[in-house]
């Protein structure tokens, strides 16, 4: 998919009772995108409830929008082998960590989206 930085299937494994409510064995997808429209073409970083036109958001339950704001490899010599993405959603950080051919668009100062559904499986 064209604007899709990452995107994964995530297992439930472990609980936190103070956090978000989910059961063991839920399954969820994230997607990392730089833009919400479709074709991949750079939006303006607005939304308009108002405009009719379809979205990668109306597939999902849950979109944030953030800025990266830090990448990191390992602190070896050489090529890393590891990367790290730290990604600001107003103050709500994630790190993304994985191999660098997985993170390879993202930048310092790129906007994206982290969008979220729960999968019924």
């Amino acid at each position: 998919m064209a604007g899709v930085l990452f995107e994964d299937i995530f297992d439930v494994k472990d609980m936190d009772p103070e956090g978000k409510k989910f059961d063991r064995g839920d399954k969820f997808r994230l997607v990392v995108a730089s833009t919400l429209r479709e074709d991949g073409y750079p939006d303006d970083g607005e939304w308009n409830p108002n405009d009719s036109s379809s979205s990668r958001a109306d597939s999902f339950e849950y979109v944030m929008y953030g800025r990266i704001y830090k990448i990191e490899g390992d602190d070896g010599t050489g090529d890393a082998t590891r990367l790290a993405a730290y990604v600001s959603f107003g103050g709500l950080l994630m790190r993304l960590q994985g191999d660098p051919n997985n993170l390879h668009g993202f930048e310092i100062d790129k906007p994206v989206y982290l969008l979220m559904k729960k999968l019924a499986f």
